[in-house]
């Protein structure tokens, strides 16, 4: 096919997939015109017709829009923009996939009604353990809850006289960072956000504290935190630095590769391609003798990249997806009837594949063959073109996928853009157009109808009291820990040992205390050392040591101004060894 002729193609493909949306500016004005009503109407003609996972996911339009509409018609009445945003929230959360989300310009009225509905805090935020328990895993010193007597690790009861379970099972999430694809990510966020509530609203609540044989009730009442609670238990606290970053871990001396995205431009590409690559060859030549895979953060980008970095793992070329859109001729979604770009080994650029069929993607051997066992880590973090290589690693059975829950679950070909209002008023919705199917059209990865989807572990890394208290408290990185034991085993050979360097931390004295209190700890060898004064969940409030020291006793006070009373924590850290002891402020 020459040139000429494919951009004839795609300029008609893109056409027809832009043939369903009105003019932006004349939206603009319909809008205006006719206010949220009409504005919410033409896009659910459109939305309801061109969202590729309808039939996939189940969703009822009619009776979708039989519960929005007059939310609209509320918000259209009284001229509320904070009502229309939310209504609209809750109309795309319906869709469950972390591909559909708004941008706009309305900044002012996302704070309103985030604060509106989520503005107030009760101090506390859960996880649900493998044996069902709503656990406690933040409770804020000076919050309701801590107020209220409950502790780090409590088990919640029962939550306005219901089950504990039942109300967090109908809580909705709509001030999640993206839309839930999966059930499990709409809990863990079910878990954030049974905390938060409007300013000023009530919550009757029934705990059982550990180590103890008595539950409490309580009532409390949220109060302004400045979002505290959100932000410390968000599933995106920082943007990811892009790129990809290996090391080898020690004492394994096992491979570890961290990928964040495949995302940029051909410079960009081309330069996580070939840091992926030369990390490899180094663990290789430095006699690694397995690879780990951390993709618990991973924004995704270009499908061609994923697709490449997956080819180090296999020699044959395989299938890494169909591309599809959706044709509103026949009402029907179509493999996508041009050639897909892949991206070249030699050239390191993305390139036409004009030998393979149209819509197609393939993961091609890339000179470079990686032989060893693989375990990869994911996370719904993990998303979009970032769950594409651990796929293809399960696909293939190159690799086993060890963490705690599965990827995002939004894998479909995005983005089309419908406009409410664009610039410089700026609303709009983004949605993908079409679905990533295997050579049997089946969906792949994006979740279903029942909200199972993502790349599922092999092995799920436990949730239990003790892993709580190593997550939360003492900082460690449990999943990396499974993944290396994991490795070990696929290998055959036992698990290293820690080379941690050995220390002990002693009870402080006095304990209780009221005014001062004296921490010793032993080193047995030279290491830099790091002492903290931690909170009852494992925030640091004061670093007490941060230095290089020499073997032997160490004596160190520290003054019980200006802690209030109660649970706290000495944290210490050397080598690649943590350790904690609890001490009381009376």
């Amino acid at each position: 096919m020459n040139t000429r002729i494919f951009f004839l193609i795609a300029f008609y493909l893109l056409t027809l997939m832009a043939s369903s949306q009105s003019d932006p500016k004349a939206s603009q004005a319909l809008s205006q015109q006719n206010g949220f009503v009409q504005a919410y109407d033409s896009m659910h003609q459109v939305f309801s017709r061109y969202y590729p996972f309808t039939r996939w996911k189940s969703i009822d339009w009619n009776a979708v829009n039989s519960r929005i509409r007059p939310m609209i018609l509320a918000a259209s009445a009284s001229g509320d923009s904070v009502a229309f945003y939310i209504a609209l929230q809750s109309y795309y959360d319906f869709t469950h996939d972390g591909h559909v989300g708004f941008r706009h310009g309305w900044d002012s009225i996302q704070a309103r009604a985030r604060y509106f509905q989520i503005g107030g805090s009760y101090g506390f935020a859960l996880t649900r353990l493998d044996d069902g328990r709503q656990e406690a895993r933040l409770v804020n010193p000076g919050s309701p809850a801590a107020l209220a007597g409950m502790g780090f690790g409590a088990t919640i009861l029962e939550l306005n006289g219901r089950p504990a379970q039942e109300v967090l099972d109908t809580l909705p999430v709509l001030w999640a960072e993206m839309i839930p694809a999966t059930l499990e990510f709409k809990k863990i966020n079910q878990g954030r956000m049974i905390g938060r509530a409007p300013k000023g609203k009530t919550l009757s609540i029934k705990f059982l504290n550990r180590g103890s044989g008595n539950p409490v009730t309580a009532t409390m009442t949220a109060v302004d935190d400045h979002y505290l609670t959100y932000d410390q238990t968000s599933m995106y606290p920082v943007e990811p630095v892009s790129g990809v970053f290996p090391r080898i871990l020690q004492p394994s001396g096992y491979g570890y590769i961290k990928m964040t995205d495949e995302a940029g431009d051909s410079a960009q590409m081309k330069q996580k391609y070939n840091d992926f690559k030369n990390a490899l060859i180094n663990f290789d030549q430095q006699g690694s003798k397995g690879l780990l895979l951390d993709f618990r953060i991973n924004a995704g980008g270009n499908d061609a990249l994923a697709a490449a970095v997956a080819g180090f793992f296999h020699t044959d070329t395989v299938l890494y997806e169909l591309q599809t859109w959706y044709n509103p001729a026949d009402d029907s979604i179509e493999i996508l009837p041009i050639p897909i770009t892949h991206f070249d080994p030699i050239t390191l650029k993305p390139v036409y594949r004009l030998n393979y069929p149209n819509g197609s993607l393939y993961s091609e051997p890339q000179g470079y063959h990686y032989s060893k066992p693989v375990v990869v880590m994911v996370n719904p973090r993990s998303i979009s073109s970032g769950e594409g290589i651990p796929m293809m690693l399960k696909k293939t059975g190159r690799g086993k996928v060890v963490s705690f829950y599965g990827s995002n679950g939004s894998f479909g070909m995005v983005e089309r853009t419908y406009y409410f209002f664009p610039p410089p008023s700026d609303l709009r919705v983004t949605y993908p157009y079409g679905q990533s199917v295997d050579m049997n059209l089946r969906v792949q990865v994006d979740s279903d109808s029942a909200m199972n989807g993502g790349v599922t572990p092999d092995i799920r890394v436990p949730l239990n009291d003790t892993v709580m208290d190593q997550l939360y408290i003492d900082s460690l990185d449990v999943e990396l820990e499974y993944a290396v034991k994991t490795l070990s085993s696929i290998l055959g050979i036992s698990h290293p040992q820690d080379n941690s360097i050995e220390m002990s931390l002693e009870q402080n004295s006095p304990n209780p205390f009221s005014s001062t209190t004296t921490v010793t700890y032993r080193l047995q060898s030279d290491s830099y050392v790091i002492l903290e004064f931690c909170d009852i969940c494992g925030r640091t409030l004061q670093t007490l040591v941060s230095r290089f020291e020499l073997s032997g006793p160490h004596t160190v006070t520290l003054e019980r101004s200006p802690f209030a009373a109660g649970v706290y924590l000495f944290r210490l850290k050397a080598g690649d060894g943590i350790v904690t002891r609890k001490c009381i402020i009376n």
